[in-house]
């Protein structure tokens, strides 16, 4: 016997309609938990493009410099005091590294690309009178660890002593 296109055999979940609520129910949760995340990521990133103009702001720098694609990279180049040269290693790696990713990955290129990016980092945080401990933070946690430079009292600091190698330093 037929009802509402379901069959009735005793089955408790096809003659409430159960399957049909859960699934509807399953949806709407789904639906809600990708709308959550993608505020928490909008929140993320526009903490993040705020924090980033604000430590150029208080690195010297014009505030807007941090908005640009690529050259806020070469602004950072000069602020942690690496070498120009640096900026176009990190710029090559993340494109090799993102272009590799694609095709199935190129784990020697994105191992580099992870070491030069912790090199700036670990600049970064000596510029702004932070420990070694602080730059593993802005390196692993950058959502935690630039806004905190950015609007704390950590004070950028032109002159403090890191190499223009950062920590690839070359002994003499």
């Amino acid at each position: 016997m037929y009802n509402n296109d379901y069959l009735i055999s005793g089955n408790p979940v096809t003659e409430s309609g159960g399957l049909e609520e859960f699934f509807s129910a399953a949806t709407g949760v789904a639906i809600a938990l990708i709308i959550l995340l993608f505020l928490v990521i909008t929140a993320i990133a526009v903490v993040m493009i705020v924090a980033n103009c604000k430590m150029f702001a208080k690195a010297g720098e014009k505030w807007w410099k941090g908005l640009i694609p690529f050259y806020n990279y070469w602004v950072e180049t000069r602020i942690t005091g690496l070498a120009w040269w640096w900026f176009v290693i990190y710029v090559g790696l993340m494109a090799f590294s993102l272009g590799s990713a694609a095709k199935g990955g190129n784990y020697v290129i994105s191992i580099m690309a992870l070491l030069v990016g912790y090199n700036y980092n670990y600049n970064l945080a000596k510029k702004f009178g932070k420990s070694d401990g602080f730059a593993v933070l802005l390196f692993l946690l950058p959502f935690i660890g630039l806004p905190i430079i950015a609007f704390g009292s950590a004070k950028y600091d032109k002159n403090a002593s890191v190499d223009k190698n950062g920590i690839f330093k070359v002994e003499k």
